[in-house]
């Protein structure tokens, strides 16, 4: 277990999505993003008090390629460019792999000032594209952030100039080609690292390296959770290495890292990327498919396996559609309960007793497994259990209502199958709810 025990409640932190405020968010974001947001629900009810969080990443050199980018599109007519836009020589050649694209970058560049320097351009555009990119399509996908944390408060604090002296007292820094080092060979990584370039522009891993100290020393939270791209595995690894040599209990920190998403359609692969300019963002998928087919099928699958998200199943309204199949549970409940002229859940007061069929008792025992289930994904974070669970308790109660009349001439025994009908409804509302996910009376 990650928690000091069982029984506590604690302070966690939960940072998800945090994706670059270079362009919109790609489906790979809606696979993390989904998934943080349950787990802090699910954390939530063990009565842990959750801090979910995007960390924005609003410096450094993505940022002077993002200026670039909208100064090439401003200018790209006018040859004289190309000479103010040419990175100092540790950031490389300026060339299509340094340069985002897409039709996005031409709005920014008519919405920003063409006075504007390249890294005032690049600090606009995070901005812009913030606002009109990223917190609308949030609000869309229907999750909260407490927190907004930009990187560039980090050096607004003493923490850094705090940091960079334990690091030199512990003899784990050190100049080389103007830059500084830390020996990250001695903590577990294959070879050391860059902390501050030969400009003077502190990397990622410094600012990481802050970013946790800041939840854990300013913050105190007991536990911190991230959730990442499957491309920050080595990141994750020399991160864990300095914390631990800074003091920091590393099983009060998880780092889940969510792996590749495919999106599937028609047999076809779509492919996407920020710098390509012809990638699938997050927002249309959703568009596409429903809010709530993209939050089961994101929730399905582990975040340790590659996924091919099938947009031709998740549109289906079909039972061969999961999210549809669990969704017509409840709409067939809420039917039943019509029918018999129930218009509130209460608890019921029927002899339970009379339930004895073998569909009953395998309703009934799928029903008792919920909190049990809650109580093992706060502990080891495979939320990817909850959707399963969804499923196994919709398809135990569609076999019930098959083999089994809920009402009956037998007064008494309709009384106990709609009480355990009352509680299946209870229990797939909560379990869709914690995922995000509507629970529709009618289909």
């Amino acid at each position: 277990t990650k928690f000091q025990k069982p029984s506590s409640k604690l302070r966690i932190n939960v940072e998800f999505i945090s994706a670059n405020p270079t362009g919109p968010l790609t489906i790979g974001n809606g696979r993390g993003g989904f998934y943080g947001d349950a787990l802090a629900n699910i954390l939530e009810t063990q009565g842990h008090k959750i801090t979910r969080e995007f960390y924005v990443n609003d410096r450094g050199g993505q940022i002077l390629a993002l200026g670039r980018s909208v100064k090439l599109a401003q200018l790209r007519r006018s040859p004289k460019t190309k000479s103010e836009l040419r990175p100092q020589a540790s950031e490389g050649e300026v060339n299509d792999k340094n340069l985002y694209r897409g039709n996005y970058i031409n709005d920014l560049a008519k919405k920003i000032d063409k006075k504007l320097s390249v890294e005032e351009a690049g600090q606009k555009a995070v901005n812009l594209i913030l606002g009109a990119y990223i917190k609308p399509v949030i609000k869309k996908l229907k999750i909260k952030y407490d927190v907004w944390f930009s990187e560039k408060s980090l050096y607004r604090n003493g923490i850094y100039q705090r940091v960079m002296r334990d690091l030199m007292q512990k003899d784990l820094v050190y100049e080389a080609d103007g830059a500084t080092w830390i020996k990250t060979s001695k903590l577990g990584d294959t070879e050391d690292r860059v902390l501050i370039k030969s400009n003077g522009d502190e990397t990622y891993f410094m600012s990481d390296i802050l970013y946790h100290l800041n939840k854990f020393e300013i913050r105190k939270f007991d536990n911190v959770i991230d959730v990442w791209g499957a491309d920050h595995h080595g990141d994750m690894l020399r991160l864990s290495g300095v914390l631990r040599v800074l003091g920091i209990d590393l099983e009060r920190l998880t780092i889940l890292l969510n792996q590749f998403v495919r999106l599937v359609s028609g047999g076809e692969e779509f492919k996407f990327s920020k710098r390509a300019g012809t990638f699938i963002t997050l927002e249309e998928l959703v568009d596409e498919v429903g809010l709530d087919a993209a939050r089961f099928f994101f929730l399905m699958y582990s975040l340790n396996t590659h996924m091919d998200f099938d947009m031709a199943l998740a549109k289906e309204r079909s039972q061969k559609n999961p999210v549809y199949y669990v969704q017509y549970a409840h709409a067939r409940i809420s039917s039943i309960l019509r029918k018999a002229g129930i218009t509130k859940l209460q608890a019921p007061s029927s002899k339970l007793i009379l339930l004895e069929t073998k569909a009953e008792l395998n309703l009934i025992r799928k029903l008792i497994e919920l909190p049990e289930i809650l109580a093992d994904i706060s502990k080891n974070y495979e939320v990817h259990r909850l959707p399963r669970y969804a499923l196994e308790l919709a398809r135990e109660f569609h076999n019930f209502y098959e083999k089994e009349r809920v009402i009956t001439e037998d007064k008494k025994l309709t009384s106990a199958r709609l009480a355990l009908v009352m509680a299946t409804k209870i229990v797939l509302a909560n379990t869709l709810n914690l995922m995000g996910i509507k629970s529709p009376d009618k289909m």
